[in-house]
């Protein structure tokens, strides 16, 4: 009777324990992925140190700028795409404190002894909008 008892409980046991091992392995999987697709829909500015480009717009490498200096680095950096001022500004307010950045201002984030300036101008090359970021030591 005990040894019954004994089996019951280790065959159910084992089977919480698969389905929660299971279902971890599945939740890393999509929290992989999620961060993959942030990388692959809009990615990162070059020389940001992780600044996220919105999904919906394109990096124009071409015009960015880096510079290191002692005090720290300096990016600027452009993006374009059809995207609304307030889409842009909504996914920079939800995305950035994620990332640990802290909102003073519209368009203004600090983190860690640095500034980031966010401008958008809208419909200007052929109807798309332009976003500039600015990276800059807080100094």
């Amino acid at each position: 009777m005990m040894v019954d008892l004994m089996k019951r409980i280790f065959s159910t046991f084992s089977r919480v324990l698969f389905f929660k091992v299971l279902s971890a392995f599945f939740l890393c999987g999509a929290l992989m992925s999620s961060t993959s697709a942030l990388a692959s829909e809009g990615g990162f500015f070059t020389g940001s140190g992780g600044v996220p480009i919105v999904p919906g717009m394109e990096e124009m490498e071409e015009l960015g700028v880096v510079f290191d200096k002692p005090e720290g680095r300096i990016v600027e950096a452009f993006a374009s795409g059809h995207l609304s001022q307030s889409d842009v500004r909504e996914f920079y307010g939800r995305a950035l404190p994620q990332l640990g950045w802290a909102v003073v201002g519209e368009g203004l984030f600090v983190r860690e002894g640095e500034v980031l300036k966010i401008e958008i101008l809208e419909g200007v090359e052929n109807s798309r909008s332009i976003l500039r970021i600015i990276l800059a030591p807080s100094q």
